[in-house]
């Protein structure tokens, strides 16, 4: 069974922090997404505590938007995280949107990322948000097939100097 919870430290009475991380350790040197991953949790208390902070609105540095994070959770395990911003300003508007999201390695291919993605999107209705921004690089076709597969509309591509890219925008629109 897939359950999709905020950060908690225990999860039907199993500690996550050894699921957390393994999966942080199976990404090795990719990067990770969405950017909660790099964030330190050596403390795992008080990096749930921040998580579930920066949802709230509450000790967000001054470059974050309110946010969630969002663990997807089969048999005690986190395969998959994805994060959901509550609000865009206009860097995030250009580069990074509303969803961010990531399957564990050893869990990709089992169509787990779809169900999160929707998953997340039915948190950002809850969350009223209608037109939801999901941006992605086009060399990530997993992730560019899973958004289009959602019904979501390519509305832009821009290239990025710096990182040599090619940024994806799509949006998302919830019926009503």
């Amino acid at each position: 069974m897939l359950t999709l919870i905020k950060p908690v430290v225990e999860f039907e009475g199993i500690n996550l922090k050894s699921t957390y991380d393994a999966y942080i350790n199976e990404l090795e040197n990719e990067e990770r997404y969405p950017y909660p991953m790099d964030l330190d949790h050596e403390d795992f208390v008080s990096f749930v505590a921040l998580l579930n902070d920066y949802s709230k609105g509450q000790n967000l540095p001054d470059f974050l938007v309110p946010n969630t994070t969002f663990w997807l959770i089969q048999d005690n395990e986190i395969v998959a995280c994805s994060h959901l911003r509550h609000t865009l300003n206009k860097q995030l508007t250009e580069a990074g949107g509303h969803i961010g999201f990531g399957v564990r390695p050893s869990y990709r291919g089992k169509g787990l990322g779809k169900v999160l993605l929707e998953q997340t999107l039915q948190q950002a209705k809850l969350n009223d948000i209608n037109a939801v921004h999901i941006h992605c690089y086009a060399s990530n076709l997993a992730s560019v097939g899973l958004i289009k597969s959602v019904g979501a509309n390519l509305i832009a591509s821009r290239a990025l100097s710096q990182e040599k890219q090619t940024l994806l925008k799509f949006i998302y629109h919830q019926a009503l």
